[in-house]
């Protein structure tokens, strides 16, 4: 796959002039050109990971290097370097990316003994993401990417996520870095 990464970048400089105060519609622009940039690097990073030539000194997949999960017996916790996108609908590149995440999470925390698995689990989120210029009155909880989460763990720690099987909860806050949390136990305790 051949994809011009520089390109991209060229792009969005364009859309932020250097003499010039940015404009609503050139930050919009921008935003949108961030988001194609994000997804090509992830793409030419899986391209790379799965069909290049590995040596030794290469690093972990980067779905390793951003993940960890632990495991309580009784509850398990996956932690993600990355705040969940502030987006419901992520393109194919960024929703295996973040699948790699979870499923790498998970694999951490069976290493360190059997996954629970609940009759119905409650899921927690929680979402450090850093605090930018403003960005505080465009923060919403509902306008994450949670399905991507939810639809990730059912099968694994839940039969199913209707009511019946689990329920979940949303938090946020400002950090530092940008992380998400996801704690999976059992809802009756």
């Amino acid at each position: 796959m051949y994809i011009d990464l520089k390109k991209t970048m060229e792009t969005i400089e364009r859309c932020l002039p250097e003499n010039e105060a940015a404009t609503l519609p050139s930050l919009q622009q921008a935003y949108r050109h961030t988001i194609r940039l994000q997804s090509q690097l992830l793409s030419v990073i899986y391209d790379m990971e799965t069909f290049g030539t590995h040596t030794e000194r290469d690093p972990p997949p980067l779905a390793k290097q951003l993940s960890a999960g632990g495991n309580a017996g009784h509850a398990v916790t996956l932690t993600i370097q990355e705040p969940l996108p502030a987006m419901k609908y992520l393109s194919e590149s960024v929703e295996e990316h973040w699948k790699a995440m979870i499923h790498s999470a998970i694999a951490d925390a069976a290493a360190l003994g059997p996954l629970p698995y609940f009759a119905k689990a409650f899921v927690e989120i929680e979402i450090i993401t850093p605090k930018g210029a403003n960005n505080s009155r465009v923060w919403d909880t509902s306008n994450r990417a949670i399905n991507v989460i939810i639809n990730n763990l059912k099968g694994i720690f839940f039969r199913d996520d209707d009511m019946g099987h689990m329920a979940f909860s949303v938090v946020g806050r400002w950090g530092e870095e940008g992380v998400t949390i996801i704690r999976v136990s059992d809802f009756d305790k």
